[in-house]
């Protein structure tokens, strides 16, 4: 049997286990601390005068944040909202289908990543960045790519501190430019959101209003909604291009999915995030999708202070984590785990370790916008299901 425990540099340890999970990110109990996040989340900070939900270290400040936020993230809040949600999913289908452009074959991660995007220019700005009518992505958005490209590259050179010491001299104005000009972005449409007088509810709705009140400061705001542009548009399109792929590559999953929504719907004008989210195999798909191909699948670094970890002891200051691709393609948690198969998650004798698999992460600090991506989710996948997918 293979190791749960992989020390990938000297200090540094990945896990594989359903216990790592819950020991590395869970809520603290008595005699157990929460770990802090390691330096890895200040790169995600820089470029703001102010940190936010994503790189904010001390877990009490960023409990506060999750509470600013949660307003935004309710369940009455994205309800309000989905109407945006279905006004540029059903431009998106529209656009598929002009000129017979989805028979003659399209790559379908950039056009999802332009649909992603376009929501979350409505949601978080109050304006769409236009990427579906003119089919061409937003120049923020390849820069995103961009950024995240250098983030990754300077993750893995502070594992080397001669290639680190290297890097520092040879990377800043790369790095600098592309992280100034995104943060450069981020304050004006924010600026613009602020003195726009909206008559509807998005993201930022319950944000503003704490800025206005001065419970918050304009510039943690705009850190915030960076954050939800880097989190919430380019591994939601991953994600969707990755469970399109593995429907179109499992002709029994796609079938049974099809005949599931098509039962269920006369039409698109019928569907809606509530309705498609009862729809058991549909859930099975997504989560199977998110398990096989999960958009975060590198480790979120937590620093032990002195804990066991899946039975083992730790010592204190290692930087552990649990990947979330490692442990859902571990044999020990699933079985094929290379295989695309939602039925496991519908099986009740099926005797796979379906913990394992954690694609927000779990814990105080998991991810705040998973009610605002399972629906968006659910939404785009049962429309292009019924509309065109086959």
């Amino acid at each position: 049997m293979e190791s749960p425990i992989i020390r990938v540099s000297p200090n540094e340890l990945s896990f594989s286990s359903v216990e790592s999970w819950k020991d590395i990110y869970g809520h603290a109990t008595q005699g157990k601390q929460t770990m802090a996040k390691s330096e890895f989340y200040d790169m995600y900070g820089s470029g703001f005068e102010s940190s936010c939900i994503g790189s904010e270290r001390d877990p009490r400040k960023q409990s506060g944040m999750k509470k600013t936020l949660s307003g935004a993230f309710s369940t009455k809040a994205l309800s309000q909202q989905e109407c945006i949600v279905q006004n540029c999913v059903d431009g998106f289908v529209r656009r598929l289908g002009q000129d017979g452009c989805f028979k003659q074959g399209l790559n379908m991660t950039k056009w999802f990543e332009m649909i992603a995007f376009d929501i979350l220019g409505e949601m978080a700005f109050g304006e769409t960045f236009h990427c579906i009518e003119t089919g061409k992505s937003h120049f923020w958005s390849d820069m995103i790519v961009e950024h995240l490209f250098f983030i990754t590259v300077l993750d893995n050179l502070r594992r080397f501190p001669l290639l680190t010491a290297i890097g520092r001299r040879l990377l800043p104005k790369l790095t600098v430019h592309v992280r100034d000009k995104h943060s450069g972005y981020s304050r004006n449409k924010v600026a613009r959101r602020l003195d726009a007088e909206k008559g509807r509810h998005d993201f930022l709705t319950v944000v503003a209003g704490k800025v206005k009140r001065g419970e918050i400061s304009q510039e943690e705001m705009t850190a915030h909604a960076s954050t939800l542009v880097i989190a919430g548009g380019e591994t939601v399109a991953t994600f969707l291009a990755g469970v399109t792929y593995f429907l179109v590559k499992t002709p029994a999953a796609y079938e049974r999915l099809r005949a599931e929504i098509r039962s269920s719907f006369a039409s698109t004008a019928d569907i809606t995030a509530i309705l498609a989210a009862q729809l058991p195999y549909l859930q099975a798909v997504i989560a199977e999708g998110l398990r096989i191909y999960p958009p975060g699948s590198q480790g979120f670094p937590r620093i032990c202070p002195g804990a066991t970890i899946a039975g083992s002891w730790v010592p204190k200051g290692t930087e552990v984590y649990t990947s979330a691709w490692t442990v859902t393609h571990d044999e020990n948690n699933f079985h094929l785990p290379y295989e695309f198969k939602p039925e496991r998650w519908l099986d009740k004798s099926c005797n796979d370790n379906l913990e394992a698999s954690q694609p927000f992460s779990l814990g105080p600090r998991g991810c705040v916008g998973k009610k605002y991506v399972i629906p968006k989710v659910n939404t785009t996948v049962t429309w292009l299901t019924l509309d065109h997918l086959q």
